[in-house]
């Protein structure tokens, strides 16, 4: 069976933030979930998961369409809004993947214009696309068409943000000499009152991030963890609902706890090599996907409470290479993973020596275009 390394290809750099945190008390403590990891001699099939549901190129006919990175994909009434934050915009394509607008001519000092944005959101309730920004603190609210309804100033930020229901939830990092992460909520319709610290975490590494989001918001609740935490909590209305303690074995913290005050050169010394951080969940009713600072594809069932990770996953459907899961919101069975261009662009030529490529190729060379804005396949959890 072929083998093919899953890739890291964005980041996300975590900064300090000034939120109005406290300590909470962390929830009861869950039954382990035992996680099986593979090795490369295991190569994990999409086919045993997944369905190719569409190929979507995304059109760049002019400089403010261009995508840098994608941090988050939000599906919401025949549209796709990309969250760019090294771009530094918001950019909104229709649902075939053309280019309708961005936020990019609002970068700037002036009114209802911003300077640095960080994270975005459906309000799926209410058919609005909330944006957050650190420069200046604030956020703006939109319609589904990408128009400013409304901006709130706000007198703290949140490095990560997510919409559920009537509750905006945000992941704060404390500023030094403090340290530790909380998770807080605020009312969708007043971000500018000091939020409700809903949990904390102070048993971090301080300067030790990994790449990705930690926040996933779908129909049945809020998904939440926090690096060097074992943990996945499962929000809904404030409320935990439930929580999973993933235990990834002689691979992870819990049969490696770190000791407290522990600095970054100890870490790096003995801890470096363990799943310490899980990111970029995506989940159906039944499974729930994510990865870690390291780059496995893990798959949980999440009724049975059983978890497997996989250091190697083919793509069987279409052929593809695909890296690390991108974070999406509007996507209740579906998951998304990145597309590198040159992996796209040697698959393609290797076929077309052949002179049969496969029809699910061709679709994918149609939409394709090197030299513009990536390429997304949506698939369908089994």
């Amino acid at each position: 069976m072929r083998n093919t390394p899953i890739s890291l290809v964005y980041g996300l750099f975590f900064l300090g933030t000034a939120c109005a945190c406290s300590h909470s008390p962390q929830s009861e403590e869950a039954p382990p979930v035992l996680v099986e990891i593979h090795d490369y001699n295991y190569s994990l099939d999409f086919s045993s998961f997944l369905n190719l549901h569409k190929i979507i190129g995304l059109s760049a006919p002019k400089q403010e369409a261009f995508v840098k990175d994608i941090e988050r994909l939000l599906f919401a009434d025949n549209r796709i809004f990309v969250m760019d934050r090294s771009g530094n915009k918001v950019v909104m394509f229709d649902g075939e993947g053309n280019f309708l607008k961005s936020t990019a001519n609002m970068v700037g000092r002036g009114h209802s214009e911003y300077l640095r944005v960080i994270d975005a959101s459906l309000d799926e309730k209410d058919k609005k696309l909330y944006v957050h920004c650190d420069a200046p603190y604030q956020m703006m609210v939109f319609d589904f068409d990408l128009n400013l309804k409304e901006i709130i100033h706000m007198d703290y930020y949140m490095n990560e943000m997510t919409v559920e229901g009537n509750l905006i939830y945000g992941l704060c990092y404390h500023t030094p000499p403090a340290k530790g992460v909380c998770l807080v909520s605020t009312a969708k319709s007043r971000p500018d009152t000091e939020p409700d610290t809903l949990l904390t975490f102070q048993n971090i590494v301080p300067g030790r991030w990994t790449f990705g989001k930690s926040l996933l918001s779908r129909h049945d609740g809020t998904y939440v963890c926090f690096p060097f935490d074992t943990h996945i909590y499962q929000f809904r209305k404030g409320e935990i609902t439930e929580t999973y303690n993933m235990d990834f074995g002689d691979h992870g913290l819990l049969a490696h706890p770190l000791p407290e005050n522990i600095t970054p050169k100890m870490f790096d010394r003995y801890n470096n090599g363990l799943h310490w951080s899980i990111v970029n969940m995506s989940s159906s009713d039944s499974l729930l996907l994510f990865n870690t600072n390291s780059f496995e594809l893990f798959i949980m069932d999440k009724e049975k409470r059983l978890c497997e990770g996989y250091k190697e996953a083919y793509n069987d459907l279409s052929r593809i290479h695909c890296g690390r899961i991108i974070p999406t919101q509007g996507l209740p069975e579906g998951i998304v993973f990145q597309c590198n261009a040159h992996s796209i662009e040697e698959t393609l030529q290797a076929w077309a020596k052949k002179n049969d490529m496969p029809l699910v190729l061709k679709e994918i060379s149609r939409n394709f275009n090197p030299e513009g804005n990536p390429l997304i396949m949506i698939w369908i959890i089994k």
